[in-house]
């Protein structure tokens, strides 16, 4: 497979993580349900049902859309390509530093963060691969 459709492939799967988990996490806020409690304190922050939880699920949800969109056509969308690099990359930063520093959040570490830096990482690595190749 060649790197600009190893890139939709890629965007395309962070697209859905983002449109499952986020979803799933809404929906677990506003009904106020953390089965399994293990999982969800891997993702969740805060007390259930936290209102900051439930706005930033719905950006994610969009973002998830939007980046599905930008698969069609990666290098038309370079902005918010990179735009979704450099925020997540910057999200999962200051979460590692929450980790730390908010009593009983180390789970996080192994969680969200991890996923996160994984995640956006293979994104970056083809992005920037297509990306220079483009140019």
């Amino acid at each position: 497979m060649d790197k600009a459709r190893a890139l939709a492939l890629v965007l395309r799967l962070t697209a859905v993580a983002f449109i499952v988990v986020f979803a799933l996490l809404f929906l677990a806020s506003v009904t106020q349900t953390d089965t399994p409690e293990f999982l969800y304190r891997l993702f969740a922050w805060g007390d259930i049902g936290d209102a900051e939880e439930q706005m930033l699920a719905a950006v994610y949800i969009v973002w998830g859309i939007c980046l599905w969109i930008a698969a069609r056509a990666p290098l038309q969308h370079r902005l918010f390509i990179d735009f979704t690099i450099t925020a997540n990359l910057a999200h999962a930063a200051v979460m590692a530093v929450q980790s730390f520093t908010y009593q009983g959040e180390h789970a996080h570490l192994w969680g969200d963060v991890v996923i996160l830096f994984a995640v956006i990482g293979v994104l970056a690595a083809l992005w920037l691969s297509v990306r220079k190749q483009s140019a």
